[in-house]
């Protein structure tokens, strides 16, 4: 017997897959690598800039570092945006949800850096490739934590105030 199903031109595959919670979950990541490859533009950008404009030594500590924390910001922000439109639906954004945002994946960042050193405390990675391994590994949780924080905390559902 023939579907009596209107034809939808949206495909179910893609529609099943990035819909519910593991849909919420593989969002999070879409929006989380397009925020890593802009990461990496930016900071590339800021240091090209710097060498250029100013002469600084783009491998030197500060100028790295001041260019990671730029682009951290901006990226952060950026993340933010699309996790609240896409991933969670909580359009439009608050100055609250941000703030939370930022502390969310502030507290993830830091999750994953104390477990990156923690591995390497027990982990002997004598080559590049070694520590890179490793610190898949702590990006990954780090990402886990973030997921969870911004799931529950920064886009959960809020209860509802009693009136009494």
């Amino acid at each position: 017997m023939p579907s009596t199903r209107p034809f939808s031109p949206r495909p179910r595959l893609l529609g099943g897959i990035l819909g519910g919670q593991v849909g919420k979950i593989l969002r999070f990541g879409i929006v989380g690598g397009l925020g890593t490859v802009l990461n990496t533009l930016l900071v590339l950008a800021f240091l090209s800039l710097a060498d250029r404009i100013h002469d600084i030594n783009p491998g030197g500590h500060m100028a790295a570092s001041l260019a990671a924390i730029t682009a951290w910001v901006i990226c952060c922000g950026v993340n933010y945006l699309l996790n609240a439109a896409w991933t969670f639906r909580r359009w439009p954004p608050t100055w609250r949800q941000a703030g939370q945002y930022y502390l969310a994946a502030l507290s993830a960042f830091l999750i994953q850096i104390a477990l990156l050193n923690l591995l390497l405390f027990f982990v002997q990675a004598d080559r590049p490739v070694e520590t890179a391994v490793l610190n898949g590994v702590a990006v990954a949780t780090g990402s886990l934590f973030n997921y969870v924080f911004a799931s529950f905390w920064v886009f959960g559902e809020k209860p509802a105030k009693s009136s009494r």
